[in-house]
């Protein structure tokens, strides 16, 4: 079987491949269904992850995790791309069943779909009690008013990261450190030292958020020297820590947070106030 290579979705040559416009309406029939989701994924790691990872995250091929152009384009856009190929493309056309690509294209919808639409098999209850109890995480994350600093407030974390990216952040921290969470130690002159997360950082002070929540607005004449940590603050060894029921709890708890489902999200504004 010919790889089916979805990475050129994103290429320039794909509105050549666009279908009719009375077939884009037509939804894909497994679309948010476990099985065909779980079937979907076999069929792209057979055909698609020599491109673009076992998991979608990317190698010879972009990221599908991620990609904007997948989230945007119609079922009937993507089933095109993926049936017809892109002529002059590294992408083939595939001989693959109609059913079966549209499992694989279920199982790619779910990987760059807010953790939120997914549905994982942890238990969140479970994972509550692991984030706020022998996780130690609310240690430096508040959920909904509840834990602590420095780390980023994931009262809404379900619904701006895909299940990919939650669990490298539990699993990899430091693979991706999030703006304005740089772990830093700053020196004064008098030899008391802050610790936090650098948020701002110029030539003529720095602010540094610490495990109390406090905001330190430190002038630069008052520096000696200043340390920047090299990856993320959080611990690393979470893989160990937990077992992987655990691990599954807690990314099945973080999943579900979300302030507004997002599909009962009001659209993006644009610039001058129309969307």
């Amino acid at each position: 079987m010919r790889t089916l290579c979805i990475l050129l979705l994103i290429a320039s040559a794909l509105p050549a491949q666009l279908p009719d416009p009375d077939s884009r309406s037509e939804r894909n029939p497994f679309a948010g269904q476990s099985d065909a989701i779980l079937a979907g994924k076999k069929l792209f790691a057979a055909s698609c992850s020599g491109c673009h990872g076992a998991n979608g995250e990317g190698g010879r091929g972009p990221s599908l995790i991620e990609g904007r152009m997948i989230r945007r384009s119609s079922d009937m856009t993507l089933f095109a791309s993926v049936r017809k190929g892109i002529p002059g493309t590294d992408m083939p056309p595939t001989n693959l069943p109609d059913d079966e690509i549209w499992r694989v294209i279920a199982f790619v919808r779910d990987l760059s779909a807010p953790a939120y639409e997914s549905k994982l098999a942890g238990n969140p209850d479970a994972g509550a009690d692991i984030f706020f109890g022998k996780g130690g995480c609310a240690g430096c994350h508040m959920i909904r008013g509840r834990g602590g600093y420095p780390g980023p407030d994931l009262t809404d974390i379900g619904a701006l990261r895909t299940v990919f990216q939650l669990r490298e952040a539990l699993l990899k921290p430091s693979a991706r450190v999030a703006d304005d969470y740089e772990g830093v130690t700053v020196t004064l002159q008098d030899g008391s030292a802050i610790r936090g997360v650098a948020r701002n950082n110029n030539n003529y002070s720095i602010q540094i958020l610490d495990s109390k929540g406090e905001l330190h607005l430190i002038a630069k004449d008052k520096v000696r020297d200043t340390l920047f940590r090299k990856g993320s603050l959080m611990p690393d060894d979470y893989g160990k820590r937990l077992t992987s029921n655990e691990v599954a709890n807690v990314l099945a708890f973080l999943s579900r947070q979300s302030v507004r489902p997002p599909g009962e999200r009001e659209p993006a504004r644009t610039r001058g106030g129309r969307r």
